[in-house]
């Protein structure tokens, strides 16, 4: 026997409800809209105006069992998902539009109770529940639709996973190099003692970055008050620093001192010590920042240079002092001796005395040239002429014109190769180069030959002006006179006129205007001097 069946004997024949076809009950239709209302809610529960579903229609077992079986799963599974977003809810307290995942488990949970309701009425026939039930969740639904439809807009501008995704990528890499970037500022304020700090006004607290604690050999993070940080200076560098503090405060004026500090093991050393102002929106100074730097090493250096400088200042000026009067008396004397050698008559002298006279005024010649030498030296070393715009063609043209006669006497030909003009220098000095270089080409040439001299003016590839003189004259000894060259007294070649002072003098005039001086050479093959000048010494 079917259930159908056997439920339907079990039941008396005159309590079977009929099961209608028309659309409305006879007594309902008659009854106002109020009296079906206030009806509907007294028997919400009551099911004797239906027949179960199972007595109504032509169910087979399979088919019932089906429908019952899909309306209880449907229902479980409504009644889980709200399980998992209230959860969700409740755990991600930053879930955007939480509200929404509220309706949306109501709108589920209704749906579910009208299918468990539905399964129900198989053999509970509480239409009236059901019709409410579904009433409710078309209210929920509506209300949902309605939320969402506010919501769009803004649902639509949140990002996707792809966004969220390339976000998380860049903020990844970002946070990589702000990572490399701490760590390269770390080592360089490691390497060069260089270390931050920052003072809250409101608070009266310093902030120090972890170079800070090795300056102060001390945990900075214990370096809160000013009380805290000035212990670490002398009484005088104390008041500097809270007077210096209090101004920027009351003025903005940053500061940047160079104080003394007393580390905590003890340790003395300079600090560089700088601060400026950072304001808020009412220009109010609110916080200071600043740097302090570990300078004790530079500054022992430049309080020993300083002292050096001023010893070698001390000494020079001595030293200066000393020339000055040993060329006055030496001249003196020298002076004695030449006019004493004019009053002597030598037609009364014998043989031998003469001979001793002569060696007397001989030297005395020597002495006299040899001051004059040292003096002009002297006046070199001593006295910065200022440069003037000369034009070098010019100013050899000059020199040429008073070698004339030197020039023809012995054939020499003098080649110019100006490829530029101007050249700010000494008048005096350069004449005195051009001179020097070009009577020692003449004295210097090879023997029964004429002298072959070249001049060039050009600038080099830093576009620098060079002078470069270069002759085919006899030629230096590099391997034997090379650190003797510009030395005074040094000659290297048997000639009536060699004194040794002209290549001295040239380097001095050189050097003193900020410029050098080269010289390449070859027995029998030549000389060449290359002149480097620097026209904003």
């Amino acid at each position: 026997m079917t259930p159908i069946i056997a439920t339907i004997n079990a039941i008396p024949d005159d309590s079977i409800p009929i099961c209608r076809t028309n659309a409305l009950p006879l007594r309902a239709a008659q009854e106002d809209l109020p009296t079906q209302v206030a009806t509907f809610f007294q028997g919400l529960f009551d099911t004797n105006q239906w027949p179960a579903r199972w007595y109504c229609g032509n169910w087979s077992d399979f088919h019932g069992w089906l429908y019952i079986v899909s309306d209880l799963l449907i229902w479980s599974a409504y009644f889980l998902i709200p399980t998992f977003l209230i959860r969700l809810v409740l755990i991600r307290k930053d879930f955007p539009f939480p509200k929404a995942l509220w309706m949306f488990g109501a709108f589920i949970l209704f749906c579910g109770t009208t299918h468990f309701i539905d399964a129900l009425m198989f053999w509970v026939p509480v239409y009236r529940l059901s019709a409410l039930v579904r009433f409710m969740t078309a209210a929920v639904s509506l209300s949902t639709v309605y939320y969402l439809f506010r919501i769009f807009p803004n649902v639509h501008l949140l990002r996707s996973v792809s966004d969220l995704q390339r976000e998380i990528d860049e903020r990844k890499l970002v946070e990589d190099k702000l990572a490399e970037s701490e760590f390269l500022l770390s080592a360089a304020g490691n390497v060069g003692k260089l270390g931050g700090w920052e003072y809250d006004v409101a608070e009266e607290q310093y902030k120090w970055t972890g170079a800070c604690g090795a300056i102060f050999e001390a945990d900075e993070k214990e370096i809160r008050h000013n009380r805290d940080l000035l212990r670490f200076f002398p009484l005088h560098y104390q008041l500097t620093l809270q007077d210096a503090i209090r101004e920027v405060i009351r003025t903005g004026d940053t500061w940047d001192h160079e104080l003394h500090l007393i580390t905590g093991h003890g340790t003395r050393k300079w600090v560089r010590f700088s601060a400026s102002p950072v304001y808020n929106a009412q220009n109010t100074v609110t916080r200071i920042r600043g740097i302090i730097m570990d300078i004790d090493k530079y500054k022992t250096l430049e309080l020993d240079l300083k002292k050096s400088i001023d010893q070698m200042a001390q000494k020079n000026s001595q030293l200066q002092n000393f020339t000055h009067i040993l060329s006055h008396n030496l001249r003196n004397h020298s002076s004695n001796i030449s006019l004493l050698t004019d009053f002597v008559n030598e037609s009364v002298l014998d043989k031998e005395n003469e001979e001793i006279f002569q060696k007397i005024k001989t030297v005395s010649h020597h002495l006299s040239g040899t001051l004059d030498d040292l003096s002009q030296v002297i006046k070199i070393r001593n006295n910065q002429l200022e440069g003037e715009i000369l034009s070098m063609r010019a100013v050899t043209n000059e020199v040429l014109s008073v070698l004339n006669e030197s020039i023809e006497k012995s054939q020499a030909e003098i080649d110019l190769d100006f490829s530029t003009d101007t050249i700010v220098f000494p008048h005096l000095y350069l004449e005195s180069i051009l001179m020097n270089l070009i009577t020692n080409g003449i004295k210097y040439a090879k023997d029964n030959q004429p002298p072959s001299i070249r001049l060039r003016f050009y600038r080099n590839e830093t576009r620098v002006k060079v002078l470069e003189y270069s002759d085919k004259g006899k030629g230096i000894d590099l391997d034997m006179h090379a650190d003797k060259v510009f030395g005074l007294y040094k000659t290297f070649h048997k000639h009536d006129e060699a004194h040794g002072v002209g290549l001295f003098l040239i380097k001095n005039q050189i050097e003193a205007q900020g410029g050098k001086i080269q010289v390449f050479s070859r027995v029998n093959v030549g000389t060449t001097f290359k002149i480097t000048f620097n026209e904003n010494a």
